[in-house]
Order: C-alpha cells, then sequence, then structure tokens
C-alpha cells in the first residue's frame, strides 16, 4: 500500500530517535508503529460495537420493547424521563423484595407464663383459630375461682339488700294502713263527739229545768268526755301512723341505695370474673388469621410475656403467603410513569423462566430522601391452583416489568385476593388519569 507523504512525515514524526535526538537509527526501523496504532483504534471499536450491540433492546413480551434476557434490570428504556410512553410499551425494569400484604406477630394477650405446649414450626400453614401453643395457667385459673366466690357473695349481699327494700316497703304499706284506720277512728270519734255534745247541752237544760235528776245528767256528762277522750286518742293514733309511714319510706329509701349498691358490686365482682376468665382463656394462644407461620420465636418451656422487658413476647410470626406484593424503590424522575392498574411481569431471580402477573396497587405517599426514590407496592397474583409458599417467598428478590397498559383480571386464571372489588375503583381512577 502506497503512503501519501504527509502521512510518512507525521510518522517520521512519531519516531522516538528523532524527537529525542538518539543516535544514528538504522533504516526502516520505526516502520511498525504506525500499524500498531492502527491495531489498537481497531480494537477500541470493535469492543464498543459489541458492548452496543449486547445493550441494544430486543423485543419483550406483547411486543412491547421489553429489554432482552441479558439485560440488566433496574433501567428504563432509552427514551428520556419525560418523553410520553406508548401505549403497551415497557415503562421500566426495576428490582423489588417480596412482602407479605398480611404479617402478624403473634404472641400470649395481656397474660405471661412459661409455654408447656407449641403446636406449630415454620412452614406449617395454620388456619384462624388453631392453637398454636399452650401457657401454664395456674395462677389464673386461682384468680378465677377467687373471682367467682366473690360474685356468689355479692350476689347474696344483693338478694339481702332486696329482701331489705321489700320490707321497708311492706312497712310502708302497713304504716298507710295503720293511718288509714286512725284516720276513720277520728271520724267516728268526731261523729261520738258531736253527738254526745248534743245530748249533754240538752240533758244540761233538762236538769236546770228539773226534768231529769243529777245522775242521769251526770251519765250525759260522762258520755260527752269519753267522746272527747276518743277523739282525742284518734288523733295521736294519725298522728303516729303519719310518723310511722315516714319512718317507713325513709328505710325504703335506704334499702333501695343498698340493694343498688350491692348490685354495682355484683357488676363490678362479674367483670373481674370474666376478665379472670379472658385471661385464662388467653394462656391457649392461637392463630389469629389464616396463613403459614414464618419465623418460630419461642419454644417449649420458655416464658414468655408481652408486659415485661427483657422477656419475649412474641412466640411466631405469622403470614398469608397467598396475598403477596413486591415493593420497588422507583426514582423520582420516573415515578410520574408509574400509576395504580398498570400491569406488571414479575419473575424471581431463583427461577427467571418463571412468570407472575402483577398490577400496580399503591404509590406510597412519602418519599425516601436518602435514596431519591419512592416506593410502590405491586400486588402479585399466584396461579390458581400454585400452593402458596411452595415457590414465592418473602424477601425473595424479584425482577418487575411494568407496562403501559391496564392490568386485567383473569378469575379462572388468578388467585383472588378477595378485596377486587374496592381495589378496582382506586385502579380505574389511577389507570385513567392524566400523568
Amino acid at each position: 500500500m502506497a503512503t501519501t507523504p504527509d502521512l510518512a512525515d507525521r510518522v517520521q514524526q512519531l519516531r522516538l530517535d528523532n524527537q529525542l535526538g538518539a543516535g544514528t537509527t538504522r533504516r526502516g526501523g520505526g516502520a511498525w508503529l504506525p500499524w500498531v496504532l492502527c491495531g489498537i483504534l481497531a480494537v477500541t471499536w470493535a469492543g464498543v460495537g459489541v458492548r452496543w450491540y449486547k445493550a441494544a433492546p430486543g423485543k419483550g413480551d406483547d411486543g412491547a420493547g421489553a429489554p432482552a434476557a441479558n439485560q440488566p434490570a433496574g433501567n428504563l428504556p432509552p427514551s428520556g424521563g419525560g418523553a410520553p410512553v406508548e401505549a403497551g410499551a415497557m415503562v421500566t425494569q426495576l428490582k423489588g423484595i417480596v412482602i407479605p400484604s398480611l404479617q402478624v406477630t403473634v404472641s400470649p394477650r395481656d397474660v405471661g407464663a412459661e409455654i408447656t405446649e407449641i403446636n406449630f414450626a415454620e412452614g406449617k400453614r395454620v388456619k384462624k383459630g388453631d392453637t398454636l401453643a399452650t401457657l401454664l395457667d395456674a395462677q389464673y385459673a386461682n384468680r378465677l375461682k377467687t373471682e367467682e366466690a366473690t360474685v356468689k357473695a355479692a350476689e347474696a349481699q344483693e338478694l339481702r339488700a332486696k329482701a331489705a327494700e321489700t320490707a321497708a316497703g311492706a312497712m310502708v304499706a302497713r304504716s298507710e294502713s295503720a293511718l288509714a284506720a286512725a284516720e276513720a277512728r277520728v271520724t267516728r270519734a268526731a261523729a261520738f263527739v258531736e253527738r254526745a255534745s248534743k245530748d249533754f247541752a240538752q240533758a244540761k237544760s233538762q236538769f236546770a229545768a228539773g226534768t231529769i235528776g243529777a245522775q242521769e245528767y251526770q251519765k250525759f256528762e260522762a258520755d260527752k268526755k269519753a267522746a272527747d277522750a276518743d277523739k282525742t286518742a284518734a288523733d295521736a293514733d294519725v298522728t303516729a301512723a303519719l310518723r310511722s309511714i315516714d319512718a317507713a319510706r325513709a328505710d325504703v329509701k335506704t334499702a333501695a341505695a343498698t340493694s343498688s349498691a350491692a348490685g354495682a358490686d355484683v357488676g363490678a365482682a362479674k367483670a373481674r370474673r370474666d376478665e379472670a376468665k379472658r385471661l385464662v382463656a388467653n394462656c391457649v394462644v392461637t392463630a389469629p388469621i389464616d396463613g403459614t407461620v414464618l419465623t418460630k420465636s419461642a419454644d417449649r418451656g420458655a416464658l414468655v410475656s408481652p408486659m415485661s422487658f427483657n422477656v419475649a413476647a412474641g412466640i411466631c410470626s405469622i403470614a398469608d403467603l397467598a396475598k403477596l406484593e413486591v415493593e420497588i424503590d422507583v426514582p423520582e424522575r420516573q415515578v410520574t410513569k408509574i400509576r395504580p392498574g398498570q400491569v406488571c411481569k414479575l419473575q424471581a431471580d431463583a427461577d427467571t423462566a418463571r412468570e407472575y402477573r402483577g398490577v400496580v396497587d399503591r404509590v406510597m405517599p412519602i418519599a425516601d430522601d436518602t435514596k431519591n426514590v419512592v416506593k410502590v407496592r405491586v400486588r402479585v397474583y399466584l396461579p390458581t391452583g400454585e400452593e402458596p409458599g411452595a415457590f414465592l417467598k418473602p424477601k425473595m428478590s424479584i425482577t418487575a416489568t411494568v407496562y403501559e397498559r391496564a392490568f386485567a383480571l383473569d378469575p379462572k386464571g388468578d388467585m383472588l385476593w378477595g378485596d377486587e372489588n374496592e381495589r378496582k375503583g382506586d385502579w380505574e381512577k389511577g389507570w385513567g388519569k392524566k400523568k
């Protein structure tokens, strides 16, 4: 190949012996340097071409432009952050972690005692109400017996108070009856006094005229005095009856107050008894939800006490593995492209050949300023027939690919959560609003 004069001059300038003024050069000794430089340049461009070819996006599912299998997750497509996304195209692909939608830590309620029996193990599926553990309940059973005796004593006291109230009411009735009788005697005595007074007045005029004797006159006089005495006694009986009624009514009020207090004591005693009964029942720890035992925190012989420090409180954690979510961290510059209702493809790092259907369920209301991301929850729909937890497990790493397409529920193929009617409105609203 012929060399141009300019190229020959440049090559001549690159020779070290010319630049450094070294001694005499050998004929044709610097002809290799241009070829070395050309070879390095060719290798460099070849490497750039290979890297570009590997990074080029391939065709994903549904022809949406999803990345090829060897493309690393966590990056948006080449389109800019504010560029619109075509319908059905991939919006983003991010790494996430599987988390249970519902997870509870099981612990005894308000009781602390030694565990005497354990009926669960990690990975065991349990139903709501199943017995998980039994605690030593001796102290709570003794307390229950004491409170039951207190209830009986309070009920007996209430019966006595009610009997006293009844007796006081009867005394009021007797006093009112005595008053009525005394008032009748007063009326009768008043009639006798009136008749005796008339007879005595007539006898007095007759005695003055001499038509009757002294003995007969004295008889009429005695009758009048007797009638006056009866009237006075009847008035006294009325006064006594009135006072007796007042006293009996006061006794009724006292008895009623005592009965009411006794009734309150009975209510308080029953409340304490019921609380003691509840504590005894709580010594049997049951599963609060349907789910799978994730972790075991205590074993037989361990002391658990939710009210004390430095003592274990929980005995296990349970989660419903049929209702899983994937939590992904979406960079703030991309979060405007994420909306509830978008369809997602989920692939676990444990087996990328297995794909799960998902839907963007909600965008969390607060950002993480340490990483400049917003957490997004993607609901996972297991296929019908797959045993929850058989493959997909909490804390697994997931690659979530979000598409610009509305999620459509498959009642036959999806394992439903049961709240789709409530969530459907939020998904439709999120999907329908403008980006």
